[in-house]
């Protein structure tokens, strides 16, 4: 049958990049779900196209972006194409920049944004505000103290650096004049995105701030209500339901800007700019009628502003420069007139688009000119918002989204312990909560955020401070791929009393080191009583000689334990407090023997990778004490040393009990 589905469009029609820019085609229409679209370019010397329809300019020039939807006849296995659209790219060089100031004549305590375009309306930030190598943004303000400028984002607290500053919002303070400057820096000459390989480009408004109309009655200041053109607005007040409540507009000038219909609060403005005085009455059920009366005006909306939630707290001293990687983060559009008062209800259709769609998922909020993201990939994505039927009333913003848990986790290996961390906290500077996808995977104690990697896989680790924001990190664990023992050459391994622990340490990874990120000392005291790494590993000792018939498990005693210090599990050799009949008989073996005997350290990991590690042990001739380790390259050759008396009497005394 016939499958009907709307025309197949590419957007936007034409787009203006300059050298090593980036933007994304998007498409609307065809058959739905979407078939997957081919992309083509038509000059790859001026830009080029990847399959998700990212375009990057390369060389002044013009170009043609194809997309076609295809499907595959199954009967004759032939290519068809059913759906086509085109896009048209200029590749151009940034002449000239311009402050966009959409007023410049703004009442005090109030917000507008600026951000830079290029000399014509088609270079708008989509245009050069994600180059790679890419532009730096710096402002200044002739006087500060009639106006602030301050970054996208501030209030969430996050600090952008400057190559995201191409937008900026300006809070107005006090009465006075002063001038915005802004200048642009190529960090690439060669590059080619500025005209006539200049480095940099600069512009400059002038602002007036002044006082706004108050009467001299602070306590009573009327609050009066701000509707743009072609609006309605349904008022309520706190009597209905108790008493009747009616409402009639008294004066309107001009006429007919502002009506009041029903009598029941529902204002509609005209596609007039005006004023008008509101009465509105309340007659109670015992026998009092109240009144009060407002102003309402009607004029155009001259600009917009795109304000972002929730408030993202650190710890003290630490800054977040982008959103945290799986945060929610909601967006809220407001609308000013033309010096900067905001208006109280809306009737602006707005128009969204973003450069890409792979690192935010953005729709509409709960509420009207609210939109709710998602920061699903680390990266940059600019966000542009508009008025449909006056496209140059916009505003732009950058949303920048990377990791907020440390360390970075790439080349992770079984036995490996991380320390996870974050500058994240709630409002009243206490820590979230951590989670763990997988615990199988990643070992996590959740209470200090600390994990051991017990087997291959995915795992994803998780900070929530609840309410405001649950950001991830994921954290891939490879197979250990091999183990390397070291031992520090200082050390002796001896049966001395009270002698040190003789150390073995053992790493699983590729890079000599097991441990990752900075530990608190509450992580290090999970991991040696929780979450105990050394578990992941058997130890065993050996003599190299097979003949004998003491197992060294006999002599020595080796258990495992993590290092904190080291950053990798060690197995500690600790020699018993031997016997006399011991004592005797490893100096006699050894003696006997005339050979060094080798211990070896077996290490058995899950993957059953063993490795193995001579370790000498050197009975110190004619000293009280027997048993030294010895780290000489060449250990002593016994059979030169001729026994003491008393030795060969037991030599002779122990080959007779075994022979």
């Amino acid at each position: 049958g016939m499958v009907v589905f709307p025309p197949f469009r590419l957007l936007p029609e034409k787009m203006t990049l300059i050298p090593m820019n980036m933007m994304q085609v998007m498409s609307e229409g065809g058959p739905q779900p979407q078939s997957i679209i081919h992309f083509s370019i038509s000059n790859q010397t001026v830009a080029v196209v990847n399959r998700r329809g990212q375009v990057t300019g390369k060389m002044v020039g013009t170009a043609v972006v194809h997309g076609t939807i295809q499907t595959v006849n199954e009967d004759t296995g032939k290519v068809i194409v059913f759906s086509q659209d085109e896009v048209q790219i200029e590749v151009v060089q940034l002449r000239a920049v311009r402050i966009l100031a959409a007023a410049t004549r703004l009442i005090t305590a109030t917000k507008m944004p600026v951000y830079v375009m290029g000399v014509t309306s088609t270079q708008t930030p989509f245009s050069f505000s994600n180059a790679n190598p890419g532009l730096t943004f710096h402002w200044s303000v002739s006087k500060r103290d009639v106006l602030d400028l301050v970054p996208r984002h501030s209030e969430v607290f996050l600090q952008l650096p400057v190559e995201h500053n191409f937008a900026m919002v300006v809070h107005t303070k006090a009465a006075g004049r002063t001038s915005i400057k802004v200048t642009v820096h190529c960090m690439n000459s060669s590059s080619g995105q500025f005209e006539g390989n200049l480095l940099e480009l600069s512009d400059e408004v002038q602002i007036l701030v002044f006082e706004k109309l108050q009467l001299f009655y602070p306590e009573c200041q009327p609050e009066q209500i701000l509707m743009p053109i072609n609006s309605q607005l349904k008022l309520h007040t706190n009597r209905e339901g108790a008493a009747f409540v009616s409402s009639r507009v008294l004066k309107c000038s001009p006429n007919s800007s502002v009506i009041e219909e029903d009598g029941e609060g529902l204002l509609k403005a005209g596609s007039i700019a005006g004023t008008a005085v509101l009465e509105v009455t309340s007659i109670e059920p015992f026998g009092v009628n109240q009144t009060t009366i407002t102003g309402v005006q009607v004029a155009p909306v001259t600009y917009l502003r795109v304000s972002s939630q929730p408030k993202l707290y650190t710890a003290q001293g630490r800054t977040l420069s982008a959103f945290p990687l799986g945060m929610s983060l909601t967006f809220t559009v407001q609308f000013y007139n033309s010096i900067g008062e905001k208006f109280h209800t809306h009737n602006t259709q707005l128009y969204l688009a973003l450069n890409r769609d792979d690192l935010l998922l953005i729709g509409p909020g709960h509420k009207n000119y609210t939109y709710m993201a998602q920061a699903v990939n680390r990266g940059l994505t600019l966000v542009g918002l508009w008025d449909r039927r006056h496209p140059g009333m916009a505003d732009y913003i950058p949303v920048a989204v990377e990791h907020a848990i440390e360390p970075d986790t790439k080349l992770t290996f079984v036995g490996d312990v991380i320390c996870f961390s974050t500058h994240l906290v709630s409002q009243h500077g206490e820590p979230g909560i951590w989670m763990i996808s997988a615990d199988n995977i990643l070992q996590t104690d959740i209470v200090t955020g600390v994990g051991v990697a017990r087997s291959p896989g995915t795992a994803m680790i998780f900070h929530d401070i609840p309410g405001v924001v649950k950001t991830y990190r994921e954290v891939v664990v490879n197979a250990s791929s091999r183990l390397m023992l070291s031992y520090d050459l200082k050390t002796y391994l001896t049966n001395t009393l009270n002698s040190t622990v003789f150390k073995l340490f053992i790493t699983t990874g590729r890079n000599g080191v097991n441990l990752k990120g900075f530990c608190t000392p509450n992580q290090a005291l999970a991991v040696t009583k929780v979450l105990l790494p050394a578990t992941l590993m058997l130890c065993h000792v050996q003599f190299s000689n097979t003949l004998l018939d003491i197992p060294a498990s006999k002599v020595f005693h080796v258990h495992s334990d993590f290092s904190m210090e080291k950053d990798h599990c060690e197995d500690s050799a600790i020699l018993k407090r031997f016997t006399g009949s011991y004592q005797i008989l490893l100096l006699t073996l050894f003696a006997v023997l005339a050979s060094t005997a080798f211990i070896f350290l077996a290490y058995n990991a899950f993957l059953n990778k063993i490795q193995t590690v001579p370790v000498v042990y050197v009975p110190t001739l004619g000293t009280p004490q027997p048993g030294s380790f010895n780290s000489t390259t060449s250990p002593p050759h016994f059979m030169s040393l001729q026994p003491p008396l008393a030795q060969s009497r037991l030599q002779h005394w122990l080959w007779s009990i075994r022979h």
